[in-house]
């Protein structure tokens, strides 16, 4: 293979992975059912649960709206997470170093944002506190 044709294909194959380390911003809307949760506070306390076993950092923590940030190497993501007795978002707020542009970003703020939701969704599973009998 000639000098020229390797330094073609190297090229593309660079072009090929940085291309896939783009996706667009996923922005979550989740409701659940009626017997998953009692009231707002029960919301409230799954997300936070969740943000701290997924180690978010919770920077306001306001009655139907959380902001929360997550820092992983330079990499940082900003989320905002209204929510209500039923359901609730997660939705980019802002972000550094993942490349954000054009309503697309590096995959893995989209990594993080599905394990949060998935967690949320796990608290909202688990039991409460039993009730003494």
């Amino acid at each position: 293979m000639s000098r020229f044709n390797r330094f073609t294909l190297l090229a593309v194959l660079l072009l090929g992975i940085t291309a896939c380390t783009s996706k667009p911003v996923l922005n979550i809307s989740s409701s659940v059912p009626p017997a998953a949760v009692k009231s707002q506070d029960d919301m409230r306390r799954a997300i936070l649960t969740a943000l701290q076993r997924r180690q978010w950092t919770v920077e306001r923590a306001d009655q139907g709206q959380i902001l929360a940030s997550i820092t992983r190497r330079s990499h940082e993501a900003q989320i905002t997470i209204p929510y209500t007795a039923s359901t609730y978002s997660i939705r980019y707020r802002d972000s550094h170093n993942l490349g954000y542009s054009d309503g697309k970003i590096h995959r893995n703020y989209n990594k993080w944002v599905l394990n949060l939701d998935r967690s949320i969704q796990q608290e909202l599973r688990s039991p409460s506190l039993p009730i003494p009998q």
